[in-house]
């Protein structure tokens, strides 16, 4: 019964908060606010086991299949974004800056926590698989963020555009590092050597997501309805997560290679890509929901990681934004670089920490969800601000 209600509530607060955000002329703080679902998240802890106990264990065991549904989602979605054709309007530049940003904020983040750990970890699970996971969450940007600013100040001009790409784009070296830690023998038992383990599962993990990618065009090229095209998508969705996640594969990275090969090779990508978008906000709520119904408070080192974790993601952007200016030679002058518009902290992140999960549960995945929220949370407040300063500054504001 209490699965069934907690079934019940998520859908009413998801659907809510897509109606809330529709909403005109919502300040833009709040509509960030809602905007960033972190409300949800408290809604959920409120329905967990640490409040009312709605959502308690065993009511979480039998949603899994939300879970797998809500990260597959998240995957095919940013992959179906990456049409070669679409690609080629920015210079190999722009896409290298944006490859480099994100990588140089893994580096920063993962670099002091490693060194910090390594002779000392208190958690069961591997300190590699936690740490690496958490900085490939830390270079991930929101493109949420960008919309709401580019919404309301209508910018133009080469920050604009730089920013715009690397928002949207940064996460690829994230999926790629989460694609390989799944495949290692941190999650795998090893009964091969190191390289040929990885990459057998890795193989795996590609193998399924162009298999699913070639489904899911030739289950399209018939013209369905919208409704036809959107259960059909649901259930690959479903199905490809299940899979993953019965193989103990990333279902993210799995359904980013699936959303790839579909924007390249369906020639119904855009249809696609707008069915799935049409319940991307009440499924990344219920994320959000689910995530706070799973929080638990970490320990006091716990705490102190992720305040670190923070501090280091907004070193590792500020940084990595100043990089990606350096390689696109982008000839605005912004004096405190084009590092702030990135502060943002979206759903992608989210999705990592709850994919980890899939892994892990225990104190070491309360301090990757605590971590991530705690940062999605002070860039809700900070991101939009920065955003905005850096395209003052660059005078591209209208």
């Amino acid at each position: 019964m209490d699965t069934i209600l907690g079934l019940l509530l998520v859908g009413l607060f998801a659907y809510l908060g897509t109606a809330l955000y529709k909403i005109k002329r919502i300040p833009p703080p709040v509509k960030a606010l809602i905007s960033s679902g972190i409300a949800f998240a408290v809604l959920g802890w409120l329905l967990g086991q640490q409040a009312f106990g709605v959502l308690g264990t065993k009511a979480m065991n039998h949603l899994d299949i939300l879970m797998d549904l809500g990260l597959g989602w998240v995957g095919l979605l940013f992959g179906l974004q990456f049409n070669l054709g679409d690609l080629r309007r920015f210079s190999w530049r722009h896409h290298a800056a944006a490859m480099a940003e994100a990588s140089i904020t893994i580096v920063l983040c993962a670099s002091p926590m490693l060194f910090w750990f390594h002779t000392d970890w208190p958690y069961a699970a591997p300190m590699a698989l936690t740490i690496l996971t958490l900085s490939a969450a830390s270079s991930v940007s929101s493109p949420t963020s960008m919309a709401l600013v580019i919404g309301h100040l209508q910018p133009r001009g080469p920050v604009t555009n730089l920013l715009r790409l690397l928002n949207s784009i940064d996460a690829v070296p994230a999926l790629v590092v989460v694609g390989i830690l799944a495949s290692s023998w941190l999650v795998h038992p090893m009964n091969l050597g190191p390289m040929a383990h990885v990459s057998m599962w890795f193989a795996i993990s590609c193998i399924m997501g162009i298999s699913l990618g070639a489904l899911s065009h030739l289950l399209t090229l018939y013209r369905y309805g919208d409704n036809e095209m959107l259960v059909i998508m649901l259930g690959l969705v479903i199905f490809s997560g299940g899979a993953a996640h019965y193989l103990h594969l990333s279902s993210l990275f799995v359904n980013f290679i699936s959303g790839l090969v579909m924007a390249n090779r369906s020639p119904s990508r855009l249809r696609i890509a707008a069915t799935l978008s049409m319940v991307e906000k009440p499924i990344y709520l219920m994320m959000l929901t689910l995530s706070g119904a799973m929080w638990t408070a970490p320990d006091a080192s716990g705490w102190i990681i992720a305040g670190v974790f923070v501090a280091l993601r907004l070193l590792g952007k500020w940084l990595g934004g100043l990089g990606a200016a350096r390689i696109v030679q982008c000839k605005a002058k912004v004096s405190v670089g084009i590092g702030p518009g990135l502060f943002g902290h979206g759903g992608m992140a989210l999705a990592l920490a709850l994919g980890f999960g899939q892994f892990y549960h225990g104190p070491a995945f309360q301090i990757v969800l605590t971590a991530v929220l705690m940062s999605m949370f002070l860039t809700t407040i900070v991101g939009p601000a920065s955003l905005r300063l850096v395209l003052v500054l660059a005078g591209e504001h209208r």
